[in-house]
C-alpha cells in the first residue's frame, strides 16, 4: 500500500503492544492505522518525532462514572473526559447509575442525545439490569449499550438492587442481545445487616466501611451469579474484584469450566487499609480499601493471568462530600481516570508488573472483551488511539493539575515515574504541551454484539 498520502506518520518510537514491543514507524491515514513497519515517513503530510518515547494504544477504561445526567455537580462528560484525554485514556465506558438511573431505552436515548458532542475521548455507554427491566435490554442494546451493569450491592445513586429472579431474567435477555454483563458482586442484603449493626453500636469511623463488608459478602455473591451466568450463558465480568477469597472462587470456578472475567482497580492494587488513618472518607470505596493481604493476592492474580483488566472506578463527588467524616454519610469513590497511567508506569519502573501488562489489562483486554472494534491495538485498520509516554520523566503528582471538576485524590504528592506526553485520538492530538487540545471530537463507541453462549 503507497503511503505518500498518510496524514501523519509517528517515528523513532518504541511501540509497546500487549504482547512485546518493536522499534517501529505508524502511519495514520483518515484516523486509523495503515501501516507499522520501519521508513513509513517519506511522503508523510505530518511527522511527529517520537525518539526515546514509548507509543502505547490508547487505554480503554471500561469503568467510569462521569455523573452526567443528575449529578453534574460531581462531574460531566466533558470535564470527566477531558482528564481521560490528559491520562491517555482514548475510550471510557460510562455507568449508568446517574439520576435518573439508565434502566430503559428512552432514557438511554435521552442519556447519549445529552453527551454527544461533549466527549474529548471515544465513550461507551452501559445500561442497567433493573429489578423489572429484562424487556428493556434488547432495546438499550440496539441504541448501541455497550453492556449492562448489574448492582447486586448498594452503591451510589441507591438504587435497589434486583432479587435473583430479575437477575436471572437480565442475564437471559443480555445472553440474547450478545452483550457483557459486568457485575458489582456484593451481597446487598448481607451489607445491610453489618451495617445496621456497626450503626446500632455507634461507629462513624471509616474502618467501619471495611468491617461492614467482609470478603465472604464478595464470595458470595461472585459464586450466585457466576453460576447464573453459566445457565443463562452470559458473558459475564466482574468489577472491582476486591479479595483474596474472592479471586480464589473465581479460579476455582473457571476450574470448573465456567468462563468470566475479573477486573482489579488502580485504587486497590495500590492503596491497602492503613489508608484510612490517612485518608479517612476520602478511600472510602464500594467494595473497600482492603488490608495488605489481599493487596498482594491481586497483583499475585496479576503476574499469573488470573485478572483480566484493570480500572478505575472514576468516581467523583464534591470536595465538600469527600470530606465528610461520618463514614455513613460520606459518598464512595474518589478519582482516577487521569491518574491510572502515571500510576502504573510508576508501578512498572518498579517492577510490579511491565508495560506490556498494562496494555494488555488496560488497552488490549477490554477491547477484546467488550467487542470493541478498532480499539485497543496499534495495528492496520485499528484507530489511530495512542499515547506518548515518556517511561523515564519524574514528577510528583498534585491534585491542581488534574482536569475533574474536584481534583482531590489520595495519591497527593507521590512521587511518579513516567508520563504523559501526548494522547492522540484518530490521528488527531487531544492532549499534548501540558494540555488538552481541540474541540469535543469524540464518539461513540457501540460493541460487536456476539451470540449467545460463544466464548468471545
Amino acid at each position: 500500500m503507497s503511503l505518500d498520502s498518510a496524514d501523519l506518520v509517528v517515528t523513532g518510537a518504541t511501540v509497546v503492544s500487549h504482547d512485546g514491543r518493536h522499534q517501529h514507524d505508524i502511519a495514520v491515514r483518515d484516523g486509523r492505522v495503515v501501516a507499522v513497519g520501519e521508513g513509513l515517513a517519506a511522503g508523510a503530510v505530518r511527522t511527529v518525532d517520537a525518539s526515546g518515547l514509548l507509543v502505547l494504544p490508547g487505554l480503554v477504561d471500561v469503568h467510569v462514572h462521569l455523573r452526567e445526567p443528575g449529578m453534574t455537580e460531581k462531574e460531566d462528560f466533558a470535564s470527566g473526559t477531558t482528564a481521560a484525554a490528559a491520562g491517555g485514556v482514548t475510550t471510557v465506558v460510562d455507568m449508568p447509575n446517574t439520576s435518573p438511573p439508565v434502566a430503559t431505552a428512552e432514557r438511554f436515548a435521552h442519556k447519549l442525545d445529552l453527551v454527544r458532542g461533549k466527549a474529548h475521548v471515544d465513550f461507551g455507554l452501559y445500561g442497567m439490569i433493573d429489578h423489572d427491566n429484562a424487556h428493556e435490554i434488547g432495546p438499550m442494546g440496539d441504541l448501541g449499550a455497550m453492556g449492562f451493569k448489574l448492582f447486586m450491592g448498594q452503591t451510589t445513586g441507591d438504587n435497589r438492587c434486583p432479587d435473583d429472579a430479575a437477575i436471572y431474567r437480565g442475564l437471559e435477555a443480555a445472553a440474547a442481545a450478545g452483550l457483557v454483563v459486568g457485575v458489582h458482586a456484593e451481597n446487598d442484603h448481607l451489607l445491610r445487616l453489618f451495617g445496621g449493626r456497626l450503626r446500632a453500636a455507634g461507629r462513624t469511623d471509616p474502618r467501619a466501611h471495611l468491617e461492614g463488608r467482609p470478603a465472604f459478602v464478595e464470595v458470595e455473591a461472585v459464586t450466585r451469579v457466576v453460576t447464573m451466568a453459566t445457565e443463562a450463558r452470559t458473558r459475564l465480568h466482574v468489577h472491582h474484584l476486591s479479595t483474596a477469597a474472592g479471586l480464589q472462587r473465581v479460579v476455582d470456578l473457571r476450574a470448573q469450566g465456567h468462563r468470566v472475567t475479573v477486573e482489579a482497580l488502580v485504587g486497590h492494587l495500590l492503596l491497602d487499609d492503613r489508608a484510612y488513618e490517612e485518608h479517612g472518607n476520602l478511600v472510602k470505596l464500594n467494595p473497600p480499601i482492603r488490608p495488605a493481604s489481599d493487596v498482594a493476592a491481586l497483583w499475585a492474580g496479576i503476574a499469573r493471568g488470573d485478572v483480566d483488566v484493570i480500572a478505575t472506578d472514576h468516581a467523583p463527588h464534591t470536595a465538600h462530600e469527600q470530606a465528610e467524616t461520618d463514614v455513613w454519610r460520606a459518598p464512595g469513590g474518589f478519582i482516577g481516570v487521569e491518574t491510572m497511567l502515571p500510576l502504573l508506569l510508576t508501578a512498572a519502573a518498579e517492577g510490579r508488573l511491565s508495560v506490556e501488562d498494562v496494555v494488555r489489562l488496560c488497552s488490549y483486554a477490554p477491547a477484546q472483551r467488550w467487542s470493541m472494534s478498532g480499539k485497543g491495538q496499534l495495528a492496520p485498520g485499528f484507530d489511530a488511539d495512542f499515547v506518548l509516554v515518556d517511561p523515564g520523566a519524574r514528577s510528583v503528582l498534585r491534585g491542581a493539575s488534574l482536569h475533574s471538576k474536584h481534583p482531590v485524590t489520595p495519591y497527593e504528592g507521590w512521587p511518579l515515574t513516567g508520563s504523559v506526553v501526548a494522547t492522540y485520538l484518530r490521528g488527531v492530538p487531544v492532549y499534548e504541551h501540558g494540555q488538552v487540545v481541540g474541540g469535543p471530537t469524540g464518539r461513540q463507541v457501540r460493541p460487536r454484539r456476539v451470540p449467545s453462549g460463544a466464548t468471545a
